[in-house]
C-alpha cells in the first residue's frame, strides 16, 4: 500500500524552454530584498523576490536575470549554483524550478511539482538544494526529489514520513554515507544515500525529534539549527550544543572553508578550527533583517531584506560596498505617472476595501530614460504612510503631488518633498472621529493648472488647489449621501468637468462653472453600471468617459450630457469571441485605464493581465498575461505610457516591466518629423518608425517614380512601416519619399521626407 502511494505522486519531467523577451520588453525590478545567495568560481548569484542577479567578484560586472530573460516571475524561495554543470537552480514557493544555463543563458522551467494535483499547494515550496554525485537533492514541503544534472530531468522522489507520509523537509546535508533531512514536522531523519531502496520510507530513521530548519555539513561535522540554538554532531547521531545565540538563526551557509551563522542583525563567521574569524553586527546603512551570507575571494556578502547585499572585506570589517542593481525601491507598484522620458511610481497601498492598515512608510521612485532609477527615501516624506497616487503638473514637470491614504497630500518640487498638506494647513479633512487620518487618493490637473483632490470619508470630498496654491473645498454630503465614501480616481473631462470614482456611489460628476454635482450610478441611477464600485476612469481623445468597475467595463459617450440629462446610460463593449457576442471584460476588476496617442486603450485587470484594445474597443490588439509575456503577475495595478518613446509601463504587485510600444502623442506640427532607422541597412529586420506626426496625418510612401507602396492615416503621433509594398513583399533597395499631409479641417500642413533602403 505504501509503494502504491509513492507511485501515485511520482514526478514525470515536464520541461519548458522559456522565451526570451528582451527584444521588445524591459524589466524594472527591485533588488532590495535579498532572499538567498549562492556562488561558484568568481560569481555571486543573488535571489531577490522574483528576480536574480549575478556579480563577478573579479570584474565587478553585474547582470540581472528576470522574466524578460525567461524566469517564471514567481516568488523565489531558494537558489543554488552548480559549478560542475555551470547551472543555476532557482526554486519558488509554488514549486516551480527555473534551471538556467550560465553558459548559454537558456532558461528551462520545470513545472512537475507545480502541476502535480496530488500535492497540495502548501506542500510545494522549494526550500533547499544539495548537490551530490551528479544529482540535485531538492528539499520541499512534501519530501525530497532528485534532479539528474546530466539529463536535466527528475529521477526519484522520497516521501520520508512514517508509512510514506509527506514531511516538510527544510534542508538536507550529506555526511559520510548518509543523507540527513531537517524537517519542520518530523524531526531530523537520515538514510544511506546509496541505498537502492532509499525510496522506501522504512529505510529512513529518526535521529532526533523536534522542529528543524537548517542542517549543514562542515569540516566533517554536522551543524543543526533549532530556533536560536546551534547543535553540533561528529557522528550524525549524538548532538551537543555548539552555541546559544541571542536571536533565532536565520541561515547557515558554508563557503570558502568558512561557516556562516546568520542572525537578524549579526553574521558570525567561523573557520575550520571553529574560531571566530569575523563578526559583523549592525552594518551601517543596512537594515538589520539579514537573510543570508557567504564568503568568496576574501569578501563576505550579507543579504538583507530591504537594502540589498552588503559586500564587506573579510579582513577589514569597516570596508562596505553596496551590491544592488539599479531599480525602484519596491516591486509592489500601486500607481504610475509618466511624462516625456520620466516615469514615477508609488507603492501604496490600501486593500480592496480601501483599508490602509497596517500602515507602511515608503518612498517613491523615478525612472529617467537613458539614466535609470532614482528614489526619494521614506524618511523624506514627513512621516507620511501609504503613498498611493501621484500626479505630475503638465505645465511644470518639476512639481508633483503624492497622495497618502492616511496622512494627506505631499507636494514634491525638484525631487524634494516640500510640504505635507493635512487638516492643519489645508481644507483637507480627517476621517470622522479621528484627528490625524486624512485619506487622499486620486488627484488630477486641469488645463488651468488647478489640482483636483479627492478626500475620502469627508463631507467635503472634493478639493481644488489653484495654480497659485490656494485651497478650495466643495460640499459633497448630499451627492455622496453622507461622509462614508471612499474616493478613488479623478479625471478631468472635455470642458473642464470633473469625474470622480467612488466605492459605492458610482461616478460623481462636477461642473466647476455651475458648481453643480450629478451622479452616474448603476442600480438606483439606472446608468447601466454593473456595480457602483468604481476602480478606474479615463477620458479618451474623443472625450468619452471610460469607466472601470469591480465587475467590468463601461463607456459614456459625451459625459458632459449628465448635467443636462442626469438619467444617462453607459454602454458595454460587445465583441465577437468564437462567433458569439460577449461583453468585453465582463466581471473583471478593471484596475486602470490608459489612453495612448492613437486613442487605443490599455486596460489593466486584477487577475487577468492587461488588454490593449482599439479606439472603439471592438478589436483586442494584445492581451498580455504571465503565460505569453514577461509580466511577473496577472495582477496589473497601474499602466503608464511615455508620450515621448511610446513605451508602456506595467506596474504589478510583483514588479514592473515595460513594452516597447509604438504609439506616441501627436505633435502640434510637422516641423520635427523623425524617421529611424534611416538608412535601413541589410541586417535590419524591424520596422521603420516615423515620429512627431500630427493627429490624422495622411502618410504616403512612394518610390522615386511615384509608385505607392504604403498609405495610412495616423490617429496618434507615430506610425510604423514594415518596408513592404502593402504587406505583399519587401521593397527593393532605393530611396523612398514620405509624403505627409495634415488634416483637411485644419491648415493641411504638408512635408516631404526621404528613406533609404539598402537590401
Amino acid at each position: 500500500m505504501r509503494f502504491s502511494y509513492t507511485l501515485l505522486i511520482f514526478l514525470t519531467t515536464l520541461n519548458v524552454v522559456a522565451q526570451d523577451f528582451s527584444q521588445d520588453w524591459t524589466g524594472h525590478f527591485s533588488f532590495t530584498q535579498a532572499i538567498d545567495i549562492s556562488s561558484g568560481s568568481s560569481m555571486v548569484y543573488v535571489a531577490c523576490e522574483n528576480a536574480v542577479y549575478s556579480y563577478d567578484v573579479l570584474s565587478g560586472e553585474v547582470e540581472t536575470i528576470t522574466t524578460i530573460n525567461g524566469l517564471s516571475g514567481n516568488t523565489i524561495s531558494s537558489i543554488y549554483y552548480s559549478e560542475d554543470s555551470t547551472t543555476l537552480f532557482i526554486g519558488y514557493e509554488n514549486g516551480i524550478i527555473d534551471v538556467v544555463s550560465t553558459d548559454t543563458s537558456q532558461v528551462l522551467t520545470v513545472v512537475d511539482i507545480f502541476n502535480k494535483p496530488s500535492i497540495t499547494p502548501d506542500r510545494k515550496r522549494i526550500h533547499h538544494f544539495t548537490e551530490f554525485n551528479g544529482f540535485i537533492y531538492i528539499a520541499s514541503g512534501f519530501g525530497i526529489s532528485l534532479f539528474d544534472l546530466n539529463r536535466l530531468e527528475f529521477d526519484d522522489s522520497y516521501f520520508i514520513g512514517d508509512a510514506g507520509a509527506l514531511l516538510d523537509v527544510r534542508s538536507t546535508a550529506i555526511k559520510d554515507d548518509y543523507i540527513y533531512a531537517a524537517t519542520n514536522d518530523g524531526g531530523l531523519r537520515r538514510a544511506l544515500v546509496n541505498n537502492d531502496n532509499i525510496i522506501n520510507s522504512q529505510n529512513w530513521e529518526t535521529v532526533r525529534s523536534g522542529s528543524f530548519e537548517i542542517i549543514v555539513s562542515f569540516n566533517n561535522n554536522l551543524y543543526l539549527q533549532e530556533n536560536a540554538t546551534l547543535y553540533k554532531s561528529t557522528d550524525g547521531i549524538n548532538y551537543v550544543v555548539f552555541d546559544q545565540y541571542q536571536t533565532a538563526i536565520t541561515d547557515i551557509t558554508t563557503t570558502d572553508g568558512l561557516l556562516h551563522i546568520v542572525l537578524a542583525g549579526t553574521v558570525v563567521i567561523y573557520d575550520a578550527t571553529e574560531s571566530v574569524v569575523q563578526n559583523f553586527t549592525n552594518i551601517q546603512g543596512y537594515t538589520t533583517r539579514y537573510s543570508t551570507a557567504i564568503s568568496l575571494e576574501g569578501y563576505v556578502f550579507v543579504g538583507t531584506l530591504g537594502t540589498g547585499v552588503a559586500q564587506l572585506s573579510l579582513d577589514e570589517s569597516q570596508s562596505i560596498e553596496r551590491l544592488l542593481p539599479n531599480g525602484p525601491l519596491e516591486n509592489n507598484h500601486f500607481d504610475i505617472a509618466a511624462t516625456a522620458g520620466n516615469i514615477w511610481t508609488v507603492f501604496g497601498d490600501y486593500d480592496v476595501f480601501y483599508n490602509p492598515f497596517p500602515l507602511k512608510r515608503q518612498g517613491i521612485s523615478q525612472f529617467i530614460e537613458g539614466s535609470g532609477w532614482e528614489s526619494i527615501n521614506p524618511g523624506e516624506f514627513f512621516g507620511a504612510t501609504d503613498l498611493s497616487y501621484i500626479s505630475i503638473n503638465p505645465q511644470d514637470v518639476s512639481q508633483l503631488y503624492v497622495s497618502s491614504y492616511h496622512s494627506g497630500l505631499i507636494e514634491v518640487i525638484d525631487n524634494i518633498p516640500a510640504i505635507i498638506y493635512d487638516e492643519n494647513n489645508s481644507s483637507l479633512k480627517p476621517v470622522n472621529s479621528t484627528n490625524d487620518d486624512v485619506r487622499v487618493a486620486g488627484t488630477a490637473f486641469d488645463r488651468e493648472g488647478n489640482l483636483w483632490v479627492g478626500n475620502s470619508f469627508s463631507i467635503t470630498a472634493l478639493h481644488k488647489i489653484s495654480a497659485s496654491g490656494q485651497f478650495s473645498s466643495f460640499n459633497t454630503e448630499e451627492i455622496l449621501a453622507g461622509s462614508s465614501t471612499n474616493i478613488d480616481n479623478i479625471v478631468v473631462g472635455v470642458g473642464g468637468n470633473i469625474f470622480i470614482g467612488t466605492d459605492k456611489r458610482g461616478v460623481i460628476a462636477y461642473n466647476p462653472i455651475t458648481n453643480t454635482f450629478e451622479r452616474i450610478a448603476g442600480e438606483d441611477g439606472a446608468a447601466n453600471l454593473p456595480i457602483d464600485d468604481i476602480r478606474s476612469l479615463a477620458i479618451d481623445r474623443n472625450g468619452a468617459l471610460w469607466i472601470g468597475t469591480r465587475l467590468g467595463l463601461r463607456v459614456l459617450f459625451g459625459p458632459s450630457q449628465v448635467f443636462e440629462n442626469p438619467q444617462v446610460s453607459t454602454s458595454e463593449i460587445i465583441i465577437l469571441q468564437d462567433g458569439l457576442a460577449q461583453e468585453l471584460l465582463n466581471d473583471q476588476v478593471v484596475t486602470d485605464i490608459v489612453v495612448d496617442g492613437a486613442n487605443n486603450k490599455w486596460l489593466a485587470t486584477a487577475d487577468s493581465g492587461v488588454f490593449y484594445i482599439s479606439p472603439t474597443g471592438q478589436e483586442t490588439i494584445f492581451h498580455f498575461t504571465k503565460d505569453n509575456s514577461p509580466l511577473p503577475s496577472n495582477s496589473v495595478q497601474a499602466v503608464a505610457v511615455d508620450p515621448q518613446t511610446g513605451s508602456v509601463y506595467f506596474g504589478t504587485n510583483q514588479g514592473m516591466v515595460s513594452f516597447n510600444g509604438s504609439s506616441t502623442a501627436p505633435a502640434d506640427n510637422l516641423e520635427e518629423v523623425l524617421i529611424y532607422p534611416n538608412p535601413v541597412r541589410p541586417n535590419y529586420n524591424g520596422n521603420v518608425r516615423i515620429e512627431n506626426l500630427t493627429a490624422n496625418t495622411n502618410v504616403k510612401i512612394t518610390d522615386l517614380v511615384g509608385n505607392l507602396v504604403y498609405e495610412e492615416t495616423t490617429s496618434g503621433g507615430s506610425i510604423e512601416w514594415d518596408t513592404t509594398a502593402f504587406g505583399r513583399h519587401k521593397v527593393a533597395s532605393g530611396v523612398y519619399l514620405v509624403l505627409l499631409t495634415g488634416p483637411v479641417e485644419e491648415s493641411q500642413e504638408t512635408a516631404i521626407e526621404k528613406i533609404m533602403i539598402i537590401r
